[in-house]
């Protein structure tokens, strides 16, 4: 998924709902995270861009350390930007720390098939989720740049019940001209003690008129 930077909170005259903030702390609670004190892991990986292969190894201890030893520039960003994405969405953090820090309350009866809305007052980023069976089937934020919509189309289990995904669709739109981009996202995880690790990512988008397909593939992972 393309980077972008979080906008920081702002003022916002939402009212809390306890019934929404109650729905997300449960969705919240079903996600696998990594545990507390979790110190990062190092990995083999083989990283594939358009049919193009490059072996080495990666080490990811939190979002700002992570090291590579792969050297190829479209390798190692591949590499280094959506290990960064894993760490940042799959890292010990409480409800407190992310979505209840908000304001939050339901936009919507809950008739759409994805589900529904739960709306982060205050966020900066105009966010809203989708959310239905306990889970988070859609989510939508804007930044200045550009506005992008993820839709969660497969979901697994952990040996504790909680949910990893395994594959979404993210929608990129220009604030001028519509729809940008589209990127197709599978990934696999391998339980390594009581943690759940990457390995394997694959995304299929389209730049400059021809389909890319990236992945990249992790081994032999030790904990940290």
């Amino acid at each position: 998924m393309a980077t972008y930077t979080k906008e920081k909170d702002v003022a916002t005259t939402q009212e809390d709902d306890p019934k929404a903030r109650a729905a997300m702390e449960e969705v919240f609670g079903n996600t696998a995270r990594w545990l507390a004190g979790f110190a990062g892991f190092t990995a083999d990986v083989i990283v594939n861009i358009n049919g193009n292969e490059e072996a080495g190894t990666v080490t990811a201890k939190n979002v700002k350390e992570i090291e590579t030893t792969i050297q190829g520039e479209a390798a190692k960003t591949f590499l280094t930007e959506n290990m960064t994405s894993i760490v940042s969405h799959r890292g010990p953090r409480s409800f407190a720390e992310s979505d209840g820090k908000h304001k939050l309350s339901f936009g919507d009866e809950g008739t759409h098939p994805l589900g529904r809305i739960v709306s982060m007052g205050g966020d900066g980023m105009s966010s809203f989720y989708r959310i239905k069976d306990g889970r988070i089937q859609q989510i939508n934020r804007k930044t200045p740049r550009m506005a992008f919509t993820i839709n969660i189309e497969e979901s697994v289990k952990n040996p504790d019940g909680k949910y990893l995904t395994h594959k979404y669709t993210v929608y990129y739109f220009n604030p001028e001209s519509g729809i940008k981009d589209v990127e197709s996202y599978t990934d696999d995880y391998v339980r390594v003690g009581e943690s759940d690790l990457p390995q394997y990512r694959r995304i299929i988008n389209s730049e400059g008129g021809t389909i890319h397909v990236n992945s990249m593939t992790l081994s032999n992972h030790k904990i940290l």
